[in-house]
């Protein structure tokens, strides 16, 4: 691990800062970590709390954790996160808030802009390699614990809906600029990169749905990928997805609303080309409703009554 951790170090402009956001899944519970401008419209008033670990079988491999919660009022969206990823030697922290607006453009025709602002910080531990006897005098590595100046971290997406179909579009590192540490001549600059998506939601009858989701994924400097994963819903309260993605990786989840306003998923996937225990990945998402969504009143009721009454 310690020179595949060397190699990044050389390469780390291009390779250990490419993509600002952390890969996450468990996107069938909680969309708002696939794009912000789904803030509020699918789960929402939900606390969710992830962690994810990468590369399993690896020492220093990655760890996620993340909290989010996002809102909807009439047009308005709101929603925050809380994103701490760490990769051996490598820290990075981010805080991000999240404001939509959906805009009706036809009759069931609507699309929902979103923009993520917020904070953006990472750390090198370079003295944890120092005191290793096959690099001792190597200066790149002497200046042990560096942290990044704060900068802002800034993502635009958009999101558009017609009755069970969505097609959204995110861009992230959109204003992001060169990152500078504060005791050192190190800088990177991360990448700017998009995600495509879009879903269409199948009643398949009165206790099964089928919602087949499909992802694009590249940017600047950043191979493309590839996935498709479909979910299948039953009452209302139980899932179960099956994940296909570019590179021969595969993967599988399972998850529910175990109790009153509180849901759990799992997610796990691997990499058929190289050792299965070396480089799969676990994600444990536990989501808990704060408020309960207010029931639907039915607009047409008093016309119902009055009919009704009419016979």
């Amino acid at each position: 691990m310690k020179k595949i951790v060397i190699i990044l170090l050389v390469f780390m402009p291009a390779i250990a800062f490419g993509q600002q956001f952390p890969f996450m899944e468990g996107y069938s519970v909680n969309p708002f970590i696939l794009s912000p401008a789904n803030a509020g419209i699918h789960n929402g008033k939900t606390l969710f709390i992830d962690y994810r670990s990468d590369w399993t079988g690896i020492d220093g491999g990655p760890r996620t954790y993340q909290l989010s919660y996002s809102d909807k009022i009439d047009k308005v969206g709101f929603g925050g996160r809380f994103i701490y990823d760490m990769t051996d030697i490598f820290k990075q922290t981010l805080i991000l808030g999240t404001y939509t607006y959906e805009v009706k453009i036809a009759n069931t025709h609507f699309i929902n802009f979103g923009l993520s602002v917020g904070f953006f910080r990472n750390s090198v531990d370079l003295a944890k390699y120092y005191s290793d006897p096959n690099y001792v005098l190597d200066q790149a590595l002497i200046y042990g614990q560096q942290q990044s100046k704060i900068k802002f971290a800034t993502d635009i997406s958009a999101l558009y809906r017609y009755q069970e179909a969505e097609a959204g579009i995110l861009f992230s590192n959109v204003m992001f600029g060169t990152v500078k540490y504060a005791n050192s001549d190190m800088t990177y600059k991360p990448l700017k990169n998009f995600l495509l998506h879009a879903s269409y939601f199948f009643v398949l009858d009165n206790k099964w749905d089928l919602k087949p989701v499909i992802i694009l994924r590249g940017g600047q400097h950043i191979p493309m990928l590839f996935e498709i994963a479909p979910t299948v819903t039953w009452n209302k309260r139980f899932w179960g997805n099956v994940l296909l993605r570019t590179g021969g990786i595969y993967g599988a989840g399972l998850g529910g609303e175990v109790y009153n306003g509180i849901m759990l998923n799992y997610s796990f996937n691997f990499s058929t080309n190289v050792e299965l225990n070396a480089f799969s990945s676990h994600q444990v998402t536990l989501g808990v409703r704060i408020f309960k969504p207010k029931p639907q009143k039915d607009k047409n009721i008093h016309s119902k009554i009055k009919t009704l009454s009419d016979h």
